[in-house]
């Protein structure tokens, strides 16, 4: 059976050995629950508004539900630095300069409204995605052209050596490819609402921001490993402590939560509960602190480097976090492709800034004081900005913390009207798709590296034309040091997400943003 895990190595944090027993308890019903489900399950945190990866509106951390419909091009790999598998492609190719891709479909698959999925099906969707109303089209910047070479073969080429297409048809909506004739026939706004795919599930009715029932496709290509009956996604509220009482109670048979903005208490609450099964993907979440650089005071690297000197991660994540994170000294999690040999320690070892508030202290009196507004977007991310400026107070650092919401945040990144702000990324353990902080062309990132520190955002650029991983690998080592020496962006924490789950729920394949429900089954 294939798997999709792009959190790879999952552990059962709750007790297995009582999981036998648990799944009695587990209720049933016409909702969620286990035999007397009949192979329906309900999973909350659903509140999209539109599913169409073409169109306005459309958000990435829906894609776990979208790939549900639509299926993918490719899986993710199987082992940590191995090749994409083969899904509704079959294979691909670079050219030797890396400016050629040609993708190997599938033969014998259709849409669910029964068209063929076929070469010129994916040359329409790519041309219809590069277009710039599209979120998708920042996928597609270097794609000069697409082609169908052949009935199921596309050749895509590059205005420059490009490494990256593959990852992007793997791990982000790109992967995406809609019924061309569906399309047409219901226009943008309507397809978005019930798109038409050639994936595991169909969708039987969808109430925007609501309601997404999806039923199996019973001419999906792989249709024997599609268990569910019926999968129901639901508007439940985004507090991890509500999502954890509605699985807790039966309301609900999965939802997830990010492990750096989830309380620990939450957490604790999960793994003690025996009714439940807790389980924790791979960490490569991080939570980390965005600077201006372009304005007082951080444009003078002082002030940086006295915030890392003050910070004390361990205690943040020991005492505030009580064990369910790690410190961080990359931007990335401890299980990221690249990390520093040696994991966490390795990485703490190899950190220019270790915590000192002597030489941090040393370095504020030479600056004649350090104050700044830290930004966050509340809830638990308001609790670990708390935490970190008590723990600068020591350094004579006063840091005012303010709650705003998260259109502000953005705002505050494009305009530059922030001074630092407490954020989190990640997901995937390839790095390179977190890179919107180190880049002058987005609104993260042309505040912070941006025109005083071009070596990084070029270093990034190097890592991305080849396809050798051991030189990505050194790439990236350089990346990161970089990074760290500049202390422009500042790692603090980095953890899992965390998926709260009906125990009689199993074979759920766990994405970087949520789960999907294609080999799911109930056994109880």
């Amino acid at each position: 059976m294939r798997r999709r895990n792009v959190l790879l190595r999952l552990a059962l944090v709750a007790s297995v050995g009582l999981a036998a027993s648990a799944c009695g308890d587990s209720g049933g019903g016409d909702g969620a629950g286990g035999a007397g489900a009949n192979g329906r399950i309900t999973v909350g945190g659903y509140n999209y508004k539109t599913l169409d990866p073409g169109g306005t509106g459309y958000i990435s951390k829906s894609v776990p539900i979208s790939l549900d419909v639509y299926g993918s091009l490719f899986d993710p790999p199987t082992a940590k630095g191995g090749d994409f598998v083969p899904d509704l492609a079959t294979g691909y190719k670079y050219s030797d300069d890396l400016k050629t891709l040609t993708i190997e479909l599938r033969q014998g698959v259709t849409f669910s409204d029964g068209t063929p999925f076929d070469a010129e099906a994916v040359v329409y969707n790519f041309e219809r995605y590069k277009q710039a109303e599209s979120p998708n089209a920042q996928y597609f910047r270097q794609m000069s052209s697409v082609t169908a070479s052949g009935e199921h073969q596309v050749t895509m080429t590059f205005t420059e050596p490009t490494a990256t297409m593959v990852a992007f048809l793997t791990y982000t909506p790109a992967t995406l490819i809609g019924s061309p004739t569906a399309h047409k026939k219901a226009g943008q706004q309507q397809f978005g609402l019930k798109p038409v795919g050639a994936g595991p599930f169909e969708i039987v009715s969808h109430k925007p921001g609501e309601e997404l029932v999806l039923k199996p496709f019973e001419k999906y290509w792989d249709r024997a490993n599609v268990h569910l009956a019926e999968v129901k996604f639901i508007n439940t509220s985004p507090e991890a402590q509500v999502s954890y009482q509605h699985v807790a109670s039966g309301s609900i048979d999965s939802v997830q939560v990010s492990g750096v903005s989830t309380p620990p208490n939450v957490l604790d609450d999960a793994k003690a509960n025996q009714k439940i099964a807790t389980i924790a993907g791979e960490n490569t979440l991080y939570a980390f602190l965005p600077i201006n650089t372009f304005k007082p005071p951080f444009n003078r690297p002082e002030a940086r480097q006295a915030i890392n000197y003050c910070t004390d991660r361990d205690s943040i994540a020991t005492n505030v976090q009580r064990g369910w994170v790690t410190p961080a000294y990359v931007l990335a999690g401890a299980d990221s492709l690249y990390y520093p040999d040696g994991g966490v320690d390795g990485a703490k070892a190899q950190f220019p800034y270790p915590f000192d508030p002597v030489k941090g202290k040393a370095l504020v009196d030479q600056l004649g004081g350090l104050e700044f507004d830290l930004l966050n977007i509340g809830g638990h991310s308001q609790v670990i900005s708390n935490a970190l400026a008590q723990q600068w107070q020591q350094c004579g650092i006063k840091a005012q913390v303010k709650a705003v919401q998260g259109p502000q945040l953005s705002e505050a990144y494009s305009d530059g009207t922030y001074q630092m702000a407490y954020a989190f990324s990640g997901g995937i353990d390839d790095p390179q798709f977190y890179t919107s902080f180190q880049s002058p062309n987005t609104p993260q990132g042309k505040h912070g590296f941006a025109r005083e520190h071009p070596e990084v955002p070029e270093l990034i650029q190097s890592a991305n034309r080849t396809v050798d991983p051991e030189v990505r690998r050194t790439t990236w080592r350089k990346v990161w040091t970089s990074m760290n020496d500049l202390a422009v962006d500042i790692p603090i924490i980095s953890g899992p997400n965390y998926t709260f789950q009906n125990k009689c729920l199993a074979d759920v394949d766990f994405a970087a943003v949520g789960a999907q429900f294609k080999s799911a089954r109930l056994t109880c």
